[in-house]
């Protein structure tokens, strides 16, 4: 006869809790007292961390009441021991992130899904550990990072889930944003900056990867360039209307850079076009520095010109 042998355990243990229970609301017995609990819970923990050992270290729902009544012996232990911080809370959360880290060893393919409620267990854990001594910013992030790299671990576990990639991603960009808000003066105003400069890293890694991603540095100069002026900005470094003229010459001047790479890396004709005119700007934005208010309309008007002139001139025939 085959014996489910976690449906006994858990039948001797409620039967067992429950007359217990019984026996003490009657008047049987005493209370108990938190040190006979303690060392209650640390038994059954133990009985449960052996079935999962007997059974071949594969039956890793044996440590789910491992966990739980390791965790609850030691948070009695924290607790009888005058701790009283929210740190008492932590080792039942440690104790729940056992099972699905040995989930998730014991066969990485099929039970890459423990890596999400193990990440929600760990953040559990740390912000209990860590909530008195840290600010609410940094439990924040923590737990965006943490969650995230639950998410990258499911990808580098299977490289065909780019959608945990872009989760992961996403999510540690985001991390950041609690953590800078906890700084001093404008440090929360830099997210901004680097937010656009993590929008455009995903394309400077397409790009690099396959010369057929030609395309992906154009994004990502954008918004390279854009980080870059914003951090003038938020510096204090563009102050007025000479020093807003020169930080548009710093934006033309990387986009030229930009379409540059593209004409002559990748021999696109167009490209040329479109870094002589933004090269042209550049120079011009630093010698009328002090016009900075009219530059665009000056600018937007000679582009005109220039199509204009495009399709009107006389075409030649070969």
């Amino acid at each position: 006869m085959n014996v489910n042998k976690s449906s006994l355990f858990w039948g001797i243990l409620l039967i067992a809790g429950g007359g217990l229970a019984l026996a003490q609301q009657m008047g049987y017995i005493d209370q108990f007292s938190e040190t006979i609990w303690m060392w209650v819970f640390a038994a059954v923990s133990l009985l449960a961390f052996l079935s999962y050992a007997l059974s071949g270290w594969k039956e890793w729902g044996w440590l789910f009441p491992a966990g739980v009544f390791g965790g609850l012996a030691v948070t009695v232990a924290l607790a009888t021991s005058s701790v009283d911080t929210a740190a008492v809370g932590s080792p039942l959360f440690f104790g729940l992130l056992v099972p699905f880290a040995a989930a998730y060893l014991t066969d990485r393919s099929k039970n890459w899904w423990a890596l999400i409620p193990g990440g929600v267990m760990l953040f559990l854990a740390m912000t209990t550990l860590l909530v008195d001594s840290v600010g609410g910013e940094w439990v924040g992030s923590m737990f965006l990072f943490l969650i995230g790299l639950s998410f990258l671990v499911v990808y580098l576990n299977n490289r065909t889930r780019t959608w945990a990639l872009l989760v992961a991603y996403i999510l540690g960009v985001l991390s950041i944003a609690p953590a800078m808000a906890s700084g001093r003066g404008d440090m929360a105003a830099y997210f901004g900056p680097v937010f656009l400069f993590a929008v455009g890293l995903p394309f400077f890694v397409l790009y690099f990867r396959s010369v057929e991603n030609w395309w992906a540095i154009i994004p990502a100069g954008v918004m390279t360039m854009l980080a870059i002026i914003a951090t003038l900005a938020i510096a204090g470094w563009v102050r007025d209307t000479q020093t807003g003229g020169y930080s548009n010459a710093i934006l033309m001047g990387g986009l030229a850079v930009t379409f540059a790479v593209v004409w002559l890396r990748h021999a696109r004709p167009w490209a040329k076009v479109v870094s002589i005119v933004l090269a042209g700007l550049t120079i011009v934005s630093v010698f009328f520095a002090s016009y900075y208010e009219i530059f665009w309309p000056v600018a937007i008007i000679l582009v005109g010109g220039y199509l204009l002139y495009t399709a009107l001139r006389p075409k030649t025939v070969h």
